[in-house]
């Protein structure tokens, strides 16, 4: 069974990181010059292992800088600002070994569910797999396509974050009951035991 763990790149051994390195070159859709650094410069970093130790997949969530973000933005010509979204899903490859196997999803879903309560960005190549794939996982594209410099299209996809769940009525309630006689607060705890019950 194959085995998780996201990690800060300041807790990876130097071997660790250059695994991780090692796989995002071989699935060619990145920049080899500096992935060094902007793999050390990632928030979190998942890999995915064979019980033997082997990693068969791996993926990140980064925190580009502004001006690589203003960027991507513009060159999609997107319709939001990009100081709007902060985080990046990148890196997202799977052994050659595994491919097939529905890993990326599994990567991808981790890391979301990570990154839940974060707006999150991504670019991914134009084309009908990629673009349904994107979809799948609650990301919309935005903008326009635009050349990667690589021979190929992208696309930018955009993902936000879930929703806040609160109470309209817990706390107008809880406000009111540190001022309230001690006898009217008990009458007060009751009915909202009664109204909780209600909805239940």
């Amino acid at each position: 069974m194959l085995s998780s763990s996201i990690l800060s790149p300041s807790d990876c051994s130097a071997r660790t990181l250059a695994d991780f390195e090692k796989l995002v070159v071989e699935g060619g859709a990145v920049e080899a010059e500096g992935l060094t650094r902007r793999i050390r410069n990632a928030s979190r970093l998942l890999f995915l292992r064979e019980p033997d130790g082997q990693l068969v997949g791996v993926g990140a969530l980064k925190h580009p800088r502004s001006g690589y973000r203003a960027r991507v933005f513009a060159k999609a010509r997107a319709t939001v600002p990009p100081n709007r979204y902060r985080v990046e899903l990148g890196w997202v490859v799977v052994a050659k070994s595994h491919q097939g196997r529905g890993l990326s999803a599994r990567i991808i879903g981790e890391l979301l569910a990570l990154a839940k309560n974060e707006n999150i960005f991504a670019t991914t190549r134009l084309d009908d797999r990629a673009m349904r794939f994107a979809s799948a996982h609650g990301f919309k594209p935005n903008g326009n396509c635009y050349p990667s410099g690589r021979g190929y299209n992208l696309a930018l996809y955009l993902h936000n974050a879930a929703p806040q769940s609160t109470s309209a009525h817990e706390p107008t309630i809880n406000y009111h009951l540190s001022s309230w006689l001690p006898e009217k607060q008990e009458k007060l705890k009751n009915s909202s035991l009664r109204f909780r019950n209600d909805l239940a």
